[in-house]
């Protein structure tokens, strides 16, 4: 049986995590000890929810608005999500819609708990990526360079169109192919998968929302496809690259692979050149560098590394924190 206290803990940490106030309202009265919701948020252990940390508190918030976006936007809770067109700032009436949308919808919002959580795939990581290796082509090439983009564990394939929230973005360099790689593609245009998507978000990020409906269009209308294949096979594998300057970009692609130093590895044993980019958590990054930037960092923290590699030869290491 789930320990109430530590099922208010987990609430009270998560608040802390959260940075916009609807959320951060919820879980601090969730986690109060003068609580009577207890047993609304433990009925979810059910599935699977164990509430060890703040993650359990994320999970059903983010089951909660993908439940609320299912229902539409004419729901009260609504009214409290800017993202759903809601003006109305937190207050104790929200607290009360949420939990009692957790007692009437249990059962759907249980079986959304039990499915595989989609990326957000925010094209913004896409910018600091290409952002990075952009000003790193500048530096090293007095020319432009023909380039293959690669973005790996690439989802949507949102990263592919970064250059248009950011027309600076590889510009001068001739860019001769776009290609996304992985192994669970996604297709925003299928029916409710832009919603599930889009329920990572806080319920304040307005413009974070505009941006992966904007990047989802752009990959639709430019038929961007994101093909089903292993990404460590489609950098080993012969012949690619041949010819032009491979970029391999890859937005929290680490955190979801056994061995997160194996890209490197494979860049590093091309006879050609390559340049590997990566955006993850400061912790994530800390396990493939030993770079003083990510040292002393908050482990939370987003940070953006390239690698440079030449016929075995490591040409240059950057990192960026966010």
């Amino acid at each position: 049986m789930i320990d109430i206290a530590e099922c208010r803990a987990a609430f009270a940490a998560a608040a802390e995590v959260f940075t916009g106030p609807l959320y951060r309202h919820w879980c601090a009265l969730a986690g109060a000890e003068t609580g009577s919701d207890d047993r609304t948020f433990t009925a979810f252990t059910s599935y699977g929810l164990d509430f060890a940390d703040w993650r359990s508190p994320q999970q059903l918030l983010r089951a909660t608005s993908e439940e609320l976006r299912a229902l539409g936007a004419s729901r009260p809770l609504a009214g409290y999500f800017p993202v759903l067109h809601g003006t109305l700032p937190p207050d104790g009436r929200s607290y009360q819609l949420w939990t009692e949308l957790l007692r009437d919808r249990r059962g759907p919002i249980g079986r959304r708990l039990l499915e595989p959580p989609l990326p957000l795939n925010d094209p913004l990581a896409g910018v600091r990526m290409l952002r990075l290796a952009t000003e790193h082509l500048q530096a090293m090439y007095a020319e432009p360079v023909t380039l293959e983009l690669v973005a790996v564990g690439a989802a949507a394939g949102l990263e592919l169109v970064a250059e248009a929230f950011e027309p600076d973005l590889l510009r001068g360099q001739h860019i001769a192919a776009r290609r996304g790689y992985d192994l669970h593609p996604l297709h925003p245009q299928q029916d409710g998968v832009l919603d599930r998507m889009l329920a990572q978000l806080e319920p304040e990020q307005v413009q974070a929302q505009a941006r992966v409906r904007r990047a989802a269009q752009i990959v639709d209308e430019q038929d961007i496809v994101v093909s089903r294949r292993n990404a460590f096979e489609v950098v080993s594998a012969d012949g690619f690259g041949f010819g032009r300057l491979p970029v391999v970009i890859g937005s929290s692609f680490l955190s979801s692979v056994e061995d997160r130093g194996r890209m490197d590895q494979l860049m590093r044993a091309r006879h050609a050149e390559g340049i590997w980019v990566s955006d993850d958590t400061v912790a994530v990054l800390r396990s493939v560098s030993d770079s003083p930037v990510l040292r002393d960092a908050d482990p939370r923290r987003r940070a953006t590394r390239l690698t440079h590699y030449r016929a075995g030869e490591l040409l240059a290491e950057v990192v960026e924190l966010d």
